[in-house]
């Protein structure tokens, strides 16, 4: 069984349905996941099939203009999973808030490892703790409201 961790970014829990959260909550606390190095892009499929089975859509791009995407919408909110290297993260932050500025999400959920199951995986990756501090850094310029999950090993 896997723990998972939640922290909330300009009222991520209050703008996010709960009802959103507490079925990804139920879902990833189900997994049976063994946080190991390299296991970055099974954990990913993993975390996606969950996704699909609850009516996230595929890769969704920010723009007609580039293949820029995030991982998925659902109900006008964002989804960005990521399990590899921590650089990624400024990116998905900038998509998901590009989607917001132009009205086409009102709110995000971002899903990454927390720091203890990053470091079975490998060296620099994306983590919740990491996410959460530096986006108080950047209050003022990432306004989203988001959830951030973290999917953590057993305890």
């Amino acid at each position: 069984m896997v723990n998972v961790l939640t922290d909330s970014h300009r009222n991520g829990n209050s703008v996010v349905p709960l009802e959103e959260i507490i079925y990804l909550e139920e879902k990833f606390n189900r997994l049976t996941f063994t946080f190991r190095p390299r296991c970055s892009r099974e954990l990913r499929t993993e975390v996606i099939d969950i996704l699909r089975l609850n009516g996230w859509s595929n890769e969704v791009k920010i723009s007609t203009e580039s293949d820029i995407t995030i991982t998925s919408i659902k109900n006008d909110i964002g989804l960005c999973l990521q399990t590899g290297n921590i650089s990624r993260v400024y990116a998905d932050l900038l998509k998901l808030q590009t989607l917001f500025l132009d009205g086409k999400i009102y709110s995000a959920i971002y899903i990454t490892p927390t720091k203890e199951a990053a470091l079975k995986m490998g060296d620099n990756i994306a983590n919740l703790e990491r996410i959460t501090q530096e986006l108080h850094i950047f209050n003022y310029v990432i306004t989203i409201p988001i959830i951030i999950i973290g999917i953590e090993g057993e305890k």
